[in-house]
């Protein structure tokens, strides 16, 4: 990611070097009309797309927090079933978690084959099994489990399929148009021995071109990439592991 991001501002810096230093005839009325029609349609599309997706993000955010919140709640009323089952569903919520503080992905168990659930219903019928009578509490507490064992199964289908919510490639070569349009236009703006508008015709260029970074990053779940489950998967280990 660090790679990405010092390539990208090389890119800005090149381009901005770049615009400073072009030289241009004065612009036409033509000029002036196109670069309207062009700044208002890489408006519009990109507002869109990155309220869009920044819904998207909103809505993934939440459905993975009340998907640990739901195994952290499971872990917790699993102490009803005695010291032995709840390390074993510890463990097991342990094991969910591993891979996604160690490669850094929050959506490692979204993309890679997940057994936490079958293991948790294993470990519950096992303790069925062995425990022929059950008090008020583990009866309730066994009603809790597994209602939220059905929540946790609706949570991952609902994060999947928001994950692959991208932005088509047709719109993207759309939005790739408009900035294309945009960044010829501006750079053919008369700024010979203008400093300042030299320096405003490279913002304008560093501006379009972070808006297309900041699009294809919310794309990506890039963006915020740590916050979207990482922290909220270590904060479930600490509980189990009795650090909170």
């Amino acid at each position: 990611m660090n790679k990405k991001i010092n390539i990208f501002f090389l890119v800005i810096i090149a381009f901005g070097v770049f615009i400073f230093s072009y030289n241009q005839n004065p612009s036409t009325e033509f000029d002036k009309v196109f670069i309207t029609l062009a700044t208002f349609l890489f408006s519009i599309f990109t507002g869109f797309f990155i309220s869009n997706q920044n819904g998207r993000y909103g809505k993934i955010r939440d459905n993975v927090s009340q998907y640990d919140g739901r195994l952290s709640g499971i872990y917790r009323a699993s102490m009803h079933f005695g010291e032995e089952t709840q390390k074993k569903i510890g463990d097991i919520i342990v094991r969910n978690y591993e891979p996604i503080i160690k490669n850094n992905e929050w959506d490692y168990n979204f993309t890679h084959k997940s057994n936490t659930i079958i293991d948790i219903q294993n470990t519950l019928k096992d303790y069925c099994a062995e425990e022929p009578k059950f008090t008020e509490v583990s009866k309730q507490s066994m009603a809790r489990v597994t209602s939220a064992l059905l929540d946790i199964q609706s949570l991952r289908k609902q994060i999947v399929a928001l994950r692959e919510e991208r932005i088509p490639k047709f719109q993207w070569v759309l939005v790739i148009i408009f900035a294309t349009m945009l960044l010829i236009t501006v750079s053919s703006l008369p700024s010979y021995h203008f400093i300042i508008g030299s320096l405003l015709k490279a913002a304008f260029a560093v501006s379009i071109i972070s808006v297309l970074f900041i699009l294809k990053s919310f794309d990506n779940l890039a963006f915020f990439e740590g916050r979207i489950g990482e922290h909220s998967a270590k904060d479930v280990m600490d509980i189990i592991k009795g650090e909170k």
